[in-house]
């Protein structure tokens, strides 16, 4: 049974991952043009008061190598710009440009749109069924979440 559930797993991941390639394409072309650490980065910019790169990592839960990574990529394609605040010469920040803006709110549409649709699918079932796999999926995600900060801590 552990099988099938993985496979399952593995199969969820692999048809949103497609969904999402596709959710891009019907929400516009911009977003095509974005990958998925750059849409959340984009994200956590248009969310984050005074976003930096430490908050960034700290809400995608990667690195800061990464996201110094995706913000120079992001800075390239125009979506964002680089400031620092007066007071603080120390800190970089970062803001979303009007393309910036443009994706974050199409991004918000799209998972918005993906929320909808989910939540009639979960109406067929019960509060019992439901409380059940949150569950689960939760204890998963916490089990996942150890391993990468094991896997993280290995690789110092």
């Amino acid at each position: 049974m552990q099988d099938k559930i993985l496979n399952t797993l593995f199969n969820l991941y692999d048809l949103t991952s497609q969904l999402d390639i596709l959710y891009k394409e019907e929400f516009g072309d911009i977003l095509t043009h974005y990958t998925y650490t750059e849409m959340h980065t984009i994200d956590a910019i248009g969310k984050i008061e005074n976003p930096n790169v430490t908050k960034i990592s700290k809400y995608l839960n990667l690195t800061k190598a990464g996201i110094s990574k995706t913000i120079k990529k992001l800075a390239e394609k125009k979506t964002i710009e680089i400031y620092k605040i007066p007071d603080n010469k120390k800190e970089t920040y970062y803001k979303l440009t009007k393309v910036g803006q443009e994706v974050f709110d199409k991004h918000l549409k799209m998972h918005k749109n993906w929320c909808e649709k989910d939540k009639t699918f979960f109406k067929q079932f019960n509060k019992k069924e439901l409380e059940t796999t949150y569950e689960v999926l939760n204890k998963y995600t916490k089990a996942l979440q150890t391993r990468l900060e094991n896997i993280k801590e290995s690789l110092k």
